[in-house]
């Protein structure tokens, strides 16, 4: 899914994902070119449900396409 598709809820962007963590996720991404696991995102509204720390890193890194699996509203 191309980033810029994807909506942060408020809730999540009023949030720090831990400095450290964030940071060896940075550099997995940049050791192997790519996330460790997909940003979770509703279907239909691309909101962001789960991944926001990797959304972070995906952002810092500049990766232009994100893997996701989607999830249905209930």
């Amino acid at each position: 899914m191309s980033f810029d598709d994807i909506i942060v809820p408020e809730a999540f962007l009023k949030t720090r994902p831990n400095p450290e963590k964030t940071q060896k996720v940075i550099d997995f991404v940049k050791r192997t070119g790519y996330l460790d696991e997909p940003l979770t995102i509703e279907k239909g509204s691309k909101i962001l449900k789960d991944g926001y720390r990797r959304y972070i890193v995906a952002k810092t890194v500049k990766m232009e396409k994100v893997p996701v699996i989607y999830e249905y509203q209930k």
